[in-house]
């Protein structure tokens, strides 16, 4: 028999061969002449359609939405409601193939993946649509407990134990580590105490092993995430955690464990950060970075959680290049920040550099100009661009002391121009990364205290998220340009109105979170959002930036910097349908932000 409708294509390719044959068996085809009515809004369906030739435009009210080429699917979520959501009509002479609604729900129940095409829910279709390659792992690094890595049971010592005991307790049970009860207190003495207590020449079998232990634990629950355990270790530079449930200490999980089951290699990154005396071995480091990226992105390793471990290494790889370069006492007086998407943490490729300088009012050192401009210099070797806006530390303005800063704050609240609504934005992103860090606190405070005393400015920056153009029927605008080449910035599209409006949003609450996602959840918890719209957004969010990461990626591997302009015409169908649900997602939100701070009275 031959085939009506390619199922080949997404969303079918989620069915078994044997679900595909039967749907074909029940597939149906039907012409419609150029400037026919394919489906009225609000019409009642009863199937789903699939186009073989020619263009569909989809309409919401009057607004061209999409053009559908061959192969693409509409109308998905009718096939939930039973109730057409827009308006369909053939822009040339097409042939549209038709599978009944009942076959489709049928299969929607028996293939659960497949069924999630056709969630009305948008924030539930994104989550399980987006992380799709997920399914393909057979045991992704995201889905991993920590409970099902290798975790090993602990050695106790009680209070009157000396550091011999322990050392004989290492050896009997094969341990790199005890843990001690003092009191109220459990404690950790390992190897490498064991050593330093060696070197240091004291009597072992003297010695009271509570006086050497260490108390400050990092802990993980047995039902996280290895990923949290990894990142953990990562950001403490550390060898082990300590595994609970309900709060009680059940085991061990030690570094080399976790990286035998998850495999991926980022201890050797940190381990290169940390050992690095020299610019050429970080940019080893550096260049390990990013094919560790490259890694997870194909694992299907959800993009937050690149983020927040990619940010890690480069917080602490910054912070290497810094100490390389600066003489110790400029370390005590000065304190390192990063700025915008990097002080979010969510910069995963290597665009551009947004770094200041904050320096303790009354101090002053000769080298801090050639510094500034050694480690902006460096920081581009190792693969990141120099910022073009100059918004880094060899640009005196962002190299200031903490009274020049506030005052530079104060100027930019009183212009509230463009460029003084950025500078603010991104200073309110700002995350130290080495030295006196009570510097940036002051600076972040001095600008919350200005901000809740000047509740007009804050509409004024808001409104920076009207200054691209909005996204109602981009997407269909783009896809019927006449040119294949027509492009979405994705940044100013989506990802710049969410972030910015967050970041409005939280400053308005005073809220101290920076992450975005970070922000989402808090301005929910305080009721600044209701839960629906949170929920798109982080989704939406989520979503714009993996599309953002794959298409980096591909850039990238073609020896082309990175950048948000991409090609809706060569997305599939599975990522049209999302990123029109992303630009609808934009949309609200924007409406939302519009009426709460008066923005067209502005």
């Amino acid at each position: 028999m031959v085939a009506l409708i390619n199922l080949d294509h997404p969303p079918f390719d989620l069915l078994s061969p044997l679900e595909r044959e039967r749907l074909q068996n029940q597939a149906d085809i039907e012409f419609f002449p150029a400037g026919s009515k394919v489906m009225a809004r609000n019409s009642t369906v009863d199937s789903l359609f699939v186009v073989i030739k020619g263009l569909i435009h989809e309409y919401a009210a009057d607004e061209l939405r999409d053009t559908l080429a061959a192969n693409a699917v509409f109308d998905a979520r009718a096939v939930a409601t039973g109730i057409a959501s827009a308006r369909f009509e053939a822009q040339e002479d097409s042939i549209v193939g038709r599978l009944p609604r009942a076959a489709i729900l049928a299969l929607t129940q028996s293939a659960p993946l497949f069924g999630a095409f056709f969630y009305h829910d948008i924030a539930r279709r994104m989550a399980t649509l987006a992380q799709r390659p997920l399914q393909q792992q057979a045991q992704s690094l995201m889905l991993a407990r920590v409970h099902q890595a290798c975790v090993s049971a602990p050695v106790w010592q009680d209070a009157n134990a000396t550091v011999l005991d322990a050392a004989k307790a290492m050896q009997t049970h094969h341990a790199t580590s005890v843990l001690v009860r003092a009191g109220e207190r459990i404690g950790i003495f390992t190897q490498s105490d064991l050593r330093n207590f060696v070197i240091g020449g004291l009597q072992a079998s003297a010695e009271a092993l509570s006086h050497h232990a260490q108390y400050r634990l990092h802990t993980v629950d047995e039902d996280d995430f290895l990923f949290q355990a990894m990142l953990t270790m990562t950001r403490h530079e550390v060898q082990r955690v300590i595994v609970t449930r309900h709060g009680e200490v059940t085991g061990v999980l030690e570094q080399v464990e976790l990286l035998s089951y998850l495999s991926n290699h980022s201890h050797i990154v940190s381990a290169r950060i940390e050992r690095a005396q020299s610019v050429e071995e970080l940019q080893q480091a550096a260049s390990s970075m990013d094919k560790l990226v490259e890694l997870l992105h194909g694992n299907g390793s959800k993009v937050r959680l690149i983020a927040e471990l990619v940010s890690a290494l480069h917080l602490k790889l910054l912070a290497r290049l810094y100490r390389l370069l600066a003489p110790p006492e400029v370390l005590a007086h000065t304190c390192l920040v990063v700025l915008g998407s990097e002080g979010r943490g969510e910069q995963i490729l290597k665009t551009d550099q947004d770094n200041a300088l904050l320096i303790e009012d009354g101090y002053d050192h000769p080298a801090l100009p050639e510094l500034a401009n050694q480690f902006n210099e460096q920081l581009n070797r190792l693969g990141y661009p120099l910022c073009p806006g100059e918004i880094m530390v060899r640009n005196p303005r962002w190299r200031l002391s903490t009274t020049a800063f506030q005052q530079q704050i104060g100027q930019w609240i009183d212009a509230a121009d463009g460029a003084a609504v950025m500078n603010l934005a991104i200073l309110a992103d700002a995350q130290a990364v080495c030295g006196n860090t009570g510097l940036l606190e002051q600076t972040q405070a001095y600008l919350q205290r200005n901000l809740n005393t000047q509740p007009a400015f804050l509409a004024r920056f808001a409104l920076a998220v009207e200054q691209f153009d909005p996204p109602g029927g981009m997407l269909g605008r783009l896809l019927n340009a006449g040119t294949a080449t027509a492009a979405l910035d994705l940044k100013k599209a989506g990802i710049f109105p969410i972030v910015h409006g967050l970041r409005s949003l939280a400053l308005e609450a005073g809220l101290s979170e920076q992450n975005s996602y970070a922000r989402l959840q808090a301005l929910q918890q305080t009721n600044k959002l209701e839960p629906q719209l949170a929920a798109d957004l982080q989704e939406t969010l989520t979503f714009l930036q993996g599309l953002h990461l794959q298409h980096g990626l591909q850039q990238v591997s073609l020896g082309q910097s990175p950048d948000y302009l991409i090609r809706p015409d060569l997305l599939g169908t599975l990522q049209r349908e999302l990123l029109k649900d992303a630009l609808s997602v934009v949309k609200r939100f924007r409406q939302l932000l519009r009426h709460h701070f008066h923005l067209d009275s502005l």
